[in-house]
């Protein structure tokens, strides 16, 4: 890691637009990875800390906007201006069902999960949600709520516990989805709880 931050440190003469530039190609499902962006400048700000906040900043800005840019593309999806193959094959018929059902079941929530799971699930939930017709206005409250507790979260991590944070990364990945789960969990035991009380209430109306 320290050789990447010398090498960065060498050809890079202001990190924070560097990185806002790199997040807003990533919104283009580009192959650049949000959390290594996250990672890597928290790691960078540690040798200068004067760049702690025009950094964080850089990084949210550029994770908001990126998450704003899938979400039109989304959109120009569902009216067929867009037809990239790529981006068709990320929202299949079963992934934009999943979106609309889970946005439909857990709104906000849907939000605070999937901004924690990489791979390709956030870009598919906000292009899905463009896809589906989300309010703009939704959208934006959800995402920038969830995009703060997720960018914030990873961010300090790294920032404040440091090479600690960095070794036992893998730690703080089965940290994060035992939580994921239980979440789910959660959700899973609440909708049969709903689905076994609304039984009870339809049996009695019958009575």
């Amino acid at each position: 890691m320290e050789q990447i931050i010398a090498f960065i440190t060498s050809y890079v003469s202001y990190w924070p637009v560097v990185c806002f530039f790199a997040l807003l190609l990533a919104g283009f499902n580009l192959p650049i990875s949000e959390d290594a962006m996250i990672i890597l400048s928290a790691t960078f700000v540690q040798a200068d800390k004067s760049l702690l906040i025009p950094t964080y900043l850089a990084l949210y800005a550029g994770i908001f906007l990126s998450d704003i840019e899938s979400y039109f593309m989304g959109k120009l999806l569902s009216k067929g201006v867009l037809k990239f193959k790529f981006l068709q094959k990320k929202l299949t018929p079963k992934n934009v069902e999943w979106v609309s059902s889970h946005l439909d079941k857990h709104g906000f929530l849907t939000f605070i999960v999937c901004r924690f799971i990489p791979f390709g699930v956030r870009n598919m939930l906000f292009m899905g949600s463009g896809f589906v017709g989300l309010k703009l206005t939704s959208f934006l409250l959800f995402d920038s709520i969830a995009a703060v507790i997720s960018s914030a979260t990873l961010f300090s991590l790294i920032y404040f516990i440091g090479e600690a944070a960095q070794k036992n990364f893998r730690l703080v990945g089965i940290i994060l989805f035992i939580i994921l789960v239980a979440v789910i969990l959660f959700l899973i035991i609440r909708h049969i709880i709903k689905k076994q009380k609304a039984k009870k209430i339809a049996q009695s109306d019958e009575n």
